[in-house]
């Protein structure tokens, strides 16, 4: 009767192993899917801060093309830092004064604008489409 009181002990121990390593798994399985979920957080973050420095440096070359005066070839710089030790910068590849690339980066994110005014023509002080620019025919006599 001995033999039989020392069996039911073991099964015992090792249902009770059994469960705790289930749970174990369980919770670290479950850790695991927060830990990725938190990198992707930081990625959104750091994807937006290259997004608006994208948009900085389009609106740099804007000035520089309308106000300054462009030449073929120029490369604009600048880096931001935000108030909480995060930074960004662009940079601003205008390959002539009608195409510019601007890539904003953030960490290991980066974004790109690019802008092209090819095909279009000042008129009023607005952008128009060429035929709009396009000298009228003489009318018919």
């Amino acid at each position: 009767m001995r033999k039989e009181l020392k069996n039911k002990g073991q099964v015992m121990i090792l249902s009770v192993l059994l469960i705790s390593s289930a749970i174990l798994a369980a919770s670290s399985l479950a850790g695991l899917l927060v830990l990725f979920q938190l990198k992707r957080t930081a990625g959104a973050e750091d994807s937006a801060r290259a997004v608006f420095a994208a948009d900085a440096g389009i609106e740099n070359a804007l000035y520089k093309r309308f106000v300054d005066g462009c030449t073929e070839g120029d490369l604009l710089k600048d880096k931001f830092d935000f108030s909480n030790g995060q930074s960004a910068n662009y940079q601003v590849k205008m390959d002539s004064c009608d195409y510019t690339v601007s890539v904003g980066s953030s960490k290991n994110t980066a974004r790109a604008f690019e802008i092209s005014f090819e095909g279009l023509c000042s008129f009023g002080g607005q952008m128009q489409n060429e035929e709009a620019c396009a000298p009228e025919p003489p009318p018919a006599p």
